[in-house]
């Protein structure tokens, strides 16, 4: 995820539930460790990237690549995304997760899974990629069991529908992953780039990208005071996702192109109508637009590119080299999409869970006697300069892959380290500047 901070400073000394249902939510620690766990992944993307970007540029599939991409899917964006599933749930569904301890033992399997299964493709043995399998597959196993306690609530409307398939769309791509992993050593059939791809996007679009949408449609009309006359938006955002990822999956797996077209124009209404909905909650705003919407707009151009890259690449005749380059690229505008919007995100956060937690230490008003208010638990200037490094990152990286430029791929890789190590820095340190303050 982003960067986000430790939960450590955070903590009060008994467990006290963070903000919106103090009955339902975890404790404050839970959903900050693996926001914080994926702000050491975004660091690790952006270095993966570096190391990796001559192979990224000019063969995709080899193995320091494919590394790479899976710390952007697994220790960045799905450690960050299921972190903020263990707050959002049970907010939302107004039923507690089935285990806090399940919910930390969550957190170290999927840490060990972002770790080790892109360890085993950079370097091996072998091993490590199916070791990261398994492993992955128990913690996603239990992930879905201890969400299924909120998801199962009547409560919580379209969102809690969108989260009930993206959690199964996640339990899917888990099976695909370690199915994939073993494959690799008996050869039960050929890892062929149409199959590899079917894998990716069903984790993009059918697990994050819905994940993503479907919490949107809480957030957005939250954090702008948005009283929208309708959420026709978003319903058509929500359930064309859902539709369009089985189909999407179905036609890349089989390289079916007809049911292929089928899901990715279904894909594109719904993410275009994600788009639509974050415009219609902007008209609509009672409040002004902050930081958190340059993430939020940056974010959408990302997606709109993906969106563009996607029909270039699908629709126009070119050499398969050619087809390879701007996949990727499509891909990298997928992440940067998701990316962005989540660095963004946590900006608002993780405030908003250490506030409660600050309040319930005691701690009420700063050192100068002013009242503590959420936008005093991070720096602007580095959220600013977040912001810029992780546009840059994201757009040299998507730019390199299209012109086969290692070196802009690297320079973006860069970025993008700083990018996470400047939003863990600055989400940790502050809280932990007003906590010593405030003892002193």
């Amino acid at each position: 995820m982003t960067a986000i901070a430790p939960p450590t400073p955070m903590v009060p000394p008994v467990a006290v539930p963070g903000p919106g249902a103090p009955d339902v939510v975890p404790p404050p620690a839970l959903p900050l460790a693996f926001l914080g766990a994926a702000g050491v992944g975004l660091t690790g993307l952006g270095l993966a990237v570096w190391f990796a970007a001559d192979r990224l540029v000019t063969a995709p599939t080899h193995p320091g690549a494919v590394s790479a991409v899976h710390v952007a899917m697994l220790a960045f964006l799905t450690t960050g995304v299921l972190g903020a599933l263990h707050q959002f749930a049970p907010v939302v569904a107004r039923r507690p997760l089935r285990s806090v301890r399940a919910g930390w033992v969550t957190l170290v399997g999927m840490v060990a899974t972002a770790w080790i299964l892109p360890s085993g493709f950079a370097h091996g043995p072998e091993a490590l990629v199916a070791t990261g399998g398994v492993v992955g597959t128990a913690t996603v196993g239990l992930a879905v069991w201890n969400l299924s306690g909120p998801l199962s609530s009547r409560d919580g409307g379209l969102p809690l529908w969108g989260l009930r398939f993206s959690v199964a769309y996640l339990a899917i791509t888990v099976l695909f992953g370690v199915v994939y992993a073993f494959d690799r050593q008996t050869g039960w059939f050929p890892l062929v780039p149409h199959r590899v791809l079917a894998h990716a996007h069903l984790g993009l679009v059918g697990w994050l990208g819905l994940t993503y949408v479907a919490v949107a449609e809480k957030l957005w009309p939250m954090f702008l005071l948005a009283h929208r006359p309708h959420d026709r938006e978003g319903q058509v955002a929500v359930w064309s996702l859902v539709v369009a990822a089985p189909i999407l999956t179905v036609g890349l797996l089989f390289g079916i192109q007809p049911i292929g077209w089928i899901g990715g124009l279904l894909a594109a209404v719904g993410l275009c109508a994600h788009v639509a909905s974050l415009l219609t909650c902007v008209r609509h705003r009672r409040r002004k637009l902050e930081l958190l919407h340059a993430f939020l707009f940056t974010s959408a151009a990302f997606l709109l590119l993906a969106l563009a890259l996607a029909e270039v690449g699908g629709l126009f005749p070119m050499s398969p080299g050619r087809r390879s380059d701007v996949v990727a690229a499509e891909v990298a505008a997928l992440v940067g999409w998701l990316g962005l919007a989540i660095v963004g995100h946590v900006h608002k956060i993780v405030p908003f869970i250490g506030y409660s937690a600050l309040r319930a230490r005691g701690i009420r008003a700063r050192a100068d006697g002013s009242p503590l208010l959420f936008a005093h638990l991070f720096r602007p200037g580095p959220a600013r300069a977040a912001l810029a490094l992780g546009t840059a990152g994201f757009t040299l990286v998507v730019g390199g892959l299209l012109a086969v430029h290692a070196t802009s791929v690297a320079v973006g890789g860069i970025a993008l380290a700083a990018c996470g190590a400047t939003t863990t820095a600055n989400l940790a340190l502050t809280p932990r500047r007003i906590l010593r303050e405030a003892s002193s």
